[in-house]
């Protein structure tokens, strides 16, 4: 069995056996590719935790499948080592389900003979809905306005002035200009994900290329998910461009400007001299960064500051084109 594993992607393996059978489906393409995905997220879980003669889950009994699927639940993450949203975990469950169906195995991963396995899931699934990784789209999102947002700038919850500020500020500029709108799209995002360039003017800019996702894709071309100018019309401590330079070059650990660094990184509680390192060599949680947005409102002292979310900044980059292609 031979599979190659991409960042943040699982491995697609060669599938020349029973299983691919079992994947197909005739109600919808979308869902044999869904199947043979949680395939693929099985037998890499498998190959990487020691039971390579668990890769075929049709063959397991019952009994032991309850027990693998607690530990599966549990501590299945992404090849990059991140968590699945909630959403995606339970995908994959409905595709290792069909996949037993479509096998004829005589049991459900969903009946009551999985309550162990089942229970395992649910309590995943409520620490990821609490780290605001549900996957649900909310019907509920209210916006920030141009009055919200400036007295932010007055109150100093924006701005260069400590670790955490900055770090609103490049959410908040990255969820604008970059088209940036879900937790995980942050989550995912590494240092050599966003790349200085200049134009055809010669003019320098920031520009959100996935580059260190594009190494998975062979032959894919340079494609801008939006782009970040000098913009000095209210002063440099506003520029999005400057702001966004002083957090990837001045403040960052040297150590954490290699490509596949992560690009947020836990802010220091003190960091007084203008000149130092503010962050750490660590990746900021989930947790923290979910709340940056809920917090900004909390501090100009916003009604339901829990609907807030990186889509609720005005929308820059919807009015500048969200794609281009990059010089």
């Amino acid at each position: 069995m031979t599979y190659s594993t991409k960042l943040n992607k699982f491995p697609v393996f060669n599938i020349n056996d029973d299983l691919n059978g079992l994947c197909t489906s005739a109600v919808s393409p979308n869902t044999t590719k869904a199947t043979r995905y949680a395939l693929n997220v099985w037998r890499y879980w498998c190959m990487t935790n020691g039971l390579k003669d668990h890769t075929d889950i049709t063959k397991i009994p019952a009994v032991k499948l309850n027990e693998l699927l607690e530990n599966f639940y549990v501590t299945v993450k992404k090849s990059d080592g991140s968590d699945f949203l909630a959403t995606s975990l339970h995908a994959i469950r409905r595709g290792l389900d069909r996949i037993l169906k479509n096998a004829g195995v005589g049991f459900s991963i969903t009946s009551s003979s999985f309550s162990s396995s089942t229970k395992k899931l649910k309590e995943k699934l409520w620490v990821l809905s609490k780290a605001g990784m549900s996957g649900a789209r909310s019907r509920n999102i209210v916006y920030f306005s141009l009055s919200d947002e400036e007295e932010m700038w007055q109150a100093g919850c924006l701005g260069d002035d400590s670790p955490i500020t900055l770090l609103s500020t490049v959410v908040k500029y990255n969820s604008q200009y970059l088209n940036m709108r879900t937790l995980q799209e942050h989550a995912d995002l590494m240092y050599g994900d966003i790349e200085l360039l200049k134009d055809s003017q010669n003019q320098p800019y920031f520009a959100r290329t996935d580059s260190v996702k594009r190494e998975s894709r062979s032959g894919s071309s340079r494609v801008c998910h939006g782009k970040i100018y000098h913009e000095h019309s209210r002063g440099h401590k506003q520029c999005p461009y400057c702001l966004l330079y002083k957090y990837m070059y001045i403040h960052r650990p040297p150590t954490q400007m290699e490509a596949k660094s992560p690009f947020y990184l836990t802010a220091r509680k003190e960091a007084t001299d203008m000149g130092s390192v503010w962050y750490e060599e660590q990746r900021m949680g989930l947790r923290s960064l979910r709340g940056i947005v809920p917090n900004l409102a909390r501090k100009v002292k916003l009604e339901n500051c829990e609907n807030f979310t990186f889509v609720s900044f005005t929308q820059v980059s919807r009015r500048l084109g969200s794609y281009s292609c990059c010089q």
